[in-house]
């Protein structure tokens, strides 16, 4: 996950905080994974000079400021790095995020190489790159490398207003090695001494096609490519996943076609720092493995729904989603026969954009039921390096869980339930790039989120 923001924020902390005069050195540190992040610009050519961004000549740190490169159109900030989180592990090294601004102060580009360390992984370093023409067209670019198992390259592009705001495009390519995978069992009841990793080698192809029906309404049509072999992971202190559970569904690999369409609403006031507004998507998908012959196909929907709404003259969000995501076709319990539907294709929890106090794919059943309440408080604005750059608070309480029956509104609360209460740190550079902290706390103890954008 890139964390330099935490970085920025320290620059940030030295521009209201006094410091002794004699304080020469500024510390502070997916993503230490690869990540993914948001920048845009306003349509409005090339940049002319910036002022000097460091308006206020009264803070003891103006001179520490002064030192960093910071051009027309060009801000470069050599920042160490470090993070952590339950499946990986600590994250240490450094990036220098270079962002390019237009004429209003407005990141339009930003391009972050990375160089980190980890205990298992060895030696990891990464391009970044991110492009934002506007507000509804979005591109990145990322390749990463370590010294053990962990690589991958991910290309992407996205534009919901072609030809003049009447049609959606978008296209995901992504091939990858992630030694951190882990895989628990099936349903709520799974107990953390169940944890077992492996490495998913992963090949995605994504196309989107959509029409705007209407200024709220759009209609997708979603074609998907998923091609997953699963191999020994990189935790030795965990047990192989095919050792312990070798006739679970999709152990063996899988190619999976997904043919979807969904029906979008949305009313918010930006794709990238929403601030208020409702974004309602369901989606109907039918998919099968091609390696397997009977019991090959199954049908995937989701309700995902998120309503924002600011309070306190706009300084406070508060931000509420409802996540239903439902797999109906031949599922498997562990134990029994290899084939049905592969367990990385059924619905799972955990994560930075669901239950934050777990590591990715912590539960995995046939459905998966998700609520997230999240208050963003804005606690400092202030001029930074000529951009507009907001600190935020968000204590948030994530609930959820899965089960491996049909949905009943009986089975959605009860013993089962996660209830994982937490709070956000989020550094702002309006209006593209979020950079954040999340730490959350569970039954699995507590967890760290460090990366870009929101989680919803």
């Amino acid at each position: 996950m890139l964390i330099y923001w935490v970085g920025i924020l320290a620059i940030q902390a030295l521009l209201v905080v006094p410091v002794p005069a004699d304080a020469a050195e500024v510390y502070g540190p997916p993503n230490a994974r690869p990540l993914v992040a948001s920048t845009q610009e306003k349509e409005n050519g090339v940049g002319v000079p910036m002022k000097d961004p460091f308006e206020d000549s009264s803070h003891p740190a103006e001179h520490v400021l002064k030192s960093l490169p910071v051009k027309p159109d060009y801000t470069v900030i050599p920042l160490p790095a470090f993070g952590t989180n339950k499946n990986e592990g600590a994250w240490f090294g450094g990036l220098v995020p270079i962002l390019k601004a237009d004429s209003t102060g407005d990141v339009k580009e930003m391009f972050v190489p990375q160089y980190l360390h980890n205990d298992k992984v060895g030696h990891y370093g990464s391009l970044n790159y991110f492009g934002y023409p506007s507000d509804t067209e979005q591109y990145h670019a990322l390749v990463w490398a370590g010294e053990r198992l962990d690589q991958g390259v991910d290309l992407g592009y996205k534009n919901v207003s072609v030809g003049n705001g009447r049609f959606i495009f978008a296209a995901d390519l992504s091939v990858f090695k992630n030694p951190f995978a882990r895989f628990f069992g099936f349903g709520s009841r799974t107990p953390e001494r169940d944890e077992t990793n492996y490495t998913s080698r992963e090949f995605l192809a994504k196309l989107t096609a959509g029409i705007n029906l209407t200024e709220d309404f759009a209609l997708l049509w979603i074609e998907r490519y998923r091609n997953v072999r699963v191999d020994d992971g990189i935790v030795g202190s965990l047990p192989r996943t095919a050792g312990k559970y070798p006739l679970v569904p999709g152990m063996q690999g899988a190619q999976i076609l997904g043919h979807g369409l969904a029906l979008r609403y949305d009313t918010r006031d930006s794709q990238l720092m929403t601030s208020k507004g409702t974004y309602v998507n369901l989606l109907a998908e039918f998919a099968q493995n091609v390696e397997e012959r009977g019991n090959n196909d199954w049908v995937h929907t989701v309700l995902d729904a998120r309503h924002y709404m600011p309070h306190v003259s706009d300084q406070m969000v508060f931000v509420s989603r409802v996540f239903i995501n439902g797999v109906f076709g031949q599922i498997e319990d562990a134990g029994s026969r290899t084939k049905g539907v592969p367990f990385y294709e059924q619905s799972t929890l955990g994560g930075e954009d669901s239950l934050r106090a777990f590591g990715r794919g912590r539960y995995i059943g046939s459905w998966a039921a998700l609520v997230n309440l999240e208050e963003r408080v804005t606690v400092l604005s202030k001029r930074l390096f000529g951009l507009d750059t907001h600190l935020e608070v968000a204590p948030f309480l994530d609930m959820g869980r899965v089960g491996q029956s049909t949905v009943k509104a009986k089975n959605l609360v009860g013993r089962n339930l996660e209830y994982n209460p937490g709070v956000g740190f989020r550094l702002l550079v309006k209006p593209t790039v979020v950079g954040r902290a999340d730490v959350a706390y569970g039954r699995d103890g507590a967890n760290v989120f460090v990366g870009l954008d929101y989680p919803f």
